[in-house]
């Protein structure tokens, strides 16, 4: 298999991966089924209007074989705005109207778009894990380990439902209560692997990270909206 093939059938919906909140957990019974290290990561983020941090991935494709890794930038501002751009020129980038997702690894004449409100946090990869996750998995925890220097605690989850990945396991900074790594494990004996480093909690993102602008000669793929003309080779 070619590297391109692998890519498109991996690198690109790998990007489209579950969400960073900024929400409250709810009170009541649902937010008491979550784990306490979870609790306190959801009310960290609640305490921030936005955040950055350098970040490396790792898809191991047990099927295949192969292992792909990749890094990059990712922002994220309350209330819809999420970039994640990668050092090889990949990027999904939500505006707070659309989501766009272009991977010039694969295709640099195509680019996918669809409206934000059709997938609410979607993109923003840890905000799965913290808005309302007592009503969404099953956790356990399991004990301290060692992150980029830092003790982290170890957090289980099962999906209880419409999940895009079977398990997943998340490491939350005893001091911080930031999350700084996360692994899935998804269809076709995919495992993903993201570590977060040099989280900054404290700054506003430039704007310009959360504005996509469609490269000249590219067609997007996707519903059309007021404004957006794609040039067309």
């Amino acid at each position: 298999m070619s590297r391109v093939t692998a890519l498109s059938r991996l690198t690109a919906p790998a990007l489209l991966i579950p969400a960073l909140a900024w929400v409250a957990l709810p009170s009541g019974a649902a937010a008491q089924e979550s784990s306490p290290a979870l609790e306190e990561a959801a009310r960290r983020y609640r305490e921030v209007r936005a955040m950055c941090a350098d970040f490396e991935q790792v898809i191991e494709m047990r099927l295949l074989r192969r292992t792909i890794s990749t890094a990059g930038r990712i922002c994220q501002q309350r209330p819809n705005l999420f970039s994640m751009r990668f050092t090889d020129g990949n990027m999904v980038i939500a505006d707070g109207e659309y989501v766009w997702a272009y991977y010039p690894t694969i295709d640099e004449e195509q680019v996918n778009r669809r409206p934000a409100a059709s997938s609410p946090g979607g993109e923003d990869f840890i905000r799965e894990f913290l808005e309302d996750p007592g009503t969404k998995y099953d956790a356990e925890e399991g004990g301290i380990e060692v992150v980029e220097g830092r003790d982290c605690r170890v957090v289980d989850l099962t999906p209880r439902e419409g999940a895009s990945f079977r398990r997943a396991r998340l490491w939350v900074d005893v001091r911080s209560h930031v999350i700084r790594r996360l692994e899935t494990h998804e269809s076709g004996e995919r495992i993903r692997t993201l570590t977060l480093s040099d989280i900054d909690l404290s700054s506003m993102p430039d704007p310009a990270v959360f504005v996509f602008e469609v490269p000249e000669g590219a067609r997007v793929v996707g519903p059309r909206g007021p404004g957006i003309r794609p040039v067309l080779r």
